[in-house]
This record gives C-alpha cells, sequence and structure tokens, in this order.
C-alpha cells in the first residue's frame, strides 16, 4: 500500500514539476502582461505545492535526484521571470 501512494505522490510531483516549467515557458513568452502574470503565478503555485508535498512521499534516491534537477530548473525560470523564490 505505502508503494501504491509513493507511486502517486511520485507522479503528482512530476505532473506539478513538468505543468510549472510549461507555464513559466509560456509567461517568458506572453505578450500581454495579464497572461503573463497568470501563468507566472500558477508556475509558482506548482513550485511551492513541490516544496510542500515532496517531503511526504518516500522517493528512492534516483527519483529524488530527478525532482531536484527539476525543481531547480522551475526555480531559475522563476527567477528568471523576476519571481523572488528560496
Amino acid at each position: 500500500m505505502a508503494e501504491v501512494v509513493s507511486l502517486g505522490g511520485l507522479g503528482f510531483l512530476r505532473t506539478e514539476l513538468e505543468t510549472g516549467l510549461m507555464l513559466a515557458r509560456i509567461a517568458r513568452s506572453a505578450k500581454r502582461a495579464d497572461k503573463r502574470d497568470r501563468n507566472l503565478l500558477n508556475a509558482r503555485k506548482a513550485y511551492e505545492a513541490v516544496l510542500r508535498f515532496m517531503p511526504g512521499v518516500m522517493l528512492t534516491t534516483s527519483q529524488t535526484e530527478e525532482l531536484k534537477k527539476k525543481l531547480e530548473r522551475l526555480k531559475k525560470e522563476l527567477r528568471t521571470l523576476g519571481e523572488d523564490v528560496q
């Protein structure tokens, strides 16, 4: 049962990271300020969700490294867009 929960959690984290990265790319290329702001806000929410839920998901070392790399990419994108992320 714990493995199923972990797989679900892993899927959730991967999805949030991929979605956040996609939204950050959309925000970066947006011509209209409202579109940029909306997508940036949602990319930030994805980033924060991963930070909040990742500690509660049992991950292998390779899964942890995979997620940390994507999280770092998302953080970099957000900073490029002017967000103050830790």
